[in-house]
């Protein structure tokens, strides 16, 4: 793990290079979630995994609920900027994991009735909430900042994996694949300067270029395959 004493000084000595990475990532990100809810409702399927869209939302979500943690025990920018930016993503997310019960019923688990499908999505969604807590926590990251770059890249197997299921290019979008590689390599610019022993560490390093390679794959297989179907009423 990095040090986490080390961290906020870190931040102060190399804001110059370390605001621009931030900005980027934010406007990744927001241009990801953004652009997967209109796709969403466009062509009426679910976009993202529930697995991806709910821990996007348990990650985000924690992350404003600790509050006081960032605007009273830190004080400093980098936590508030990233307070800030959350509370819209977790929105975002939130939106799709109501769009996941609103498409995803029909295309997954059409026996099943709409609202017993909206009980599975809602518990569901706890249980993951649970998930996520129990491994947070065992990561000691109080920080965030390896799950940033965790949850950066999440999804990007998920996306392989409704496309094989589905093969066709419906609810993919080229941009939100470039939004994750882009995402990940400014949220790894910024912590190699914070913890560059963690960061530059050979072990993450291998991690990162794998996950940031993922979505030119994905882009290369949506490329591949046939466009999506007519959307049909929800």
């Amino acid at each position: 793990m990095y040090d986490y004493q080390a961290v906020i000084p870190a931040l102060d000595a190399h804001w110059q290079t370390i605001l621009p990475c931030i900005a980027g990532a934010i406007v990744f990100s927001f241009i990801y979630f953004s652009s997967a809810v209109a796709q969403c409702m466009r062509e009426k399927v679910y976009v993202e995994s529930f697995i991806g869209a709910s821990v996007f939302f348990w990650h985000d979500g924690s992350y404003v609920l600790f509050y006081d943690l960032w605007f009273n025990t830190y004080n400093h920018w980098w936590f508030k900027a990233w307070w800030f930016a959350l509370i819209g993503t977790a929105a975002f997310e939130a939106w799709l994991i109501y769009l996941f019960w609103k498409f995803a019923h029909k295309e997954l688990w059409p026996s099943l009735t709409k609202p017993v499908f909206g009980v599975l999505v809602v518990v569901g969604t706890l249980a993951v909430g649970t998930f996520w807590f129990l491994i947070k926590g065992a990561m000691q990251d109080d920080q965030y900042f390896i799950t940033f770059a965790i949850t950066a890249i999440w999804s990007a197997p998920f996306h392989t994996a409704i496309m094989c299921m589905r093969k066709n290019r419906a609810g993919q979008s080229i941009v939100r694949q470039l939004c994750m590689a882009g995402n990940l390599i400014l949220l790894t610019a910024a912590f190699a300067q914070v913890a560059p022993g963690y960061f530059l560490s050979p072990i993450y390093l291998a991690w990162a270029v794998a996950f940031a390679l993922w979505p030119l794959a994905n882009i290369w297989l949506i490329r591949q395959l046939p466009p999506a179907p007519a959307a049909q009423p929800a």
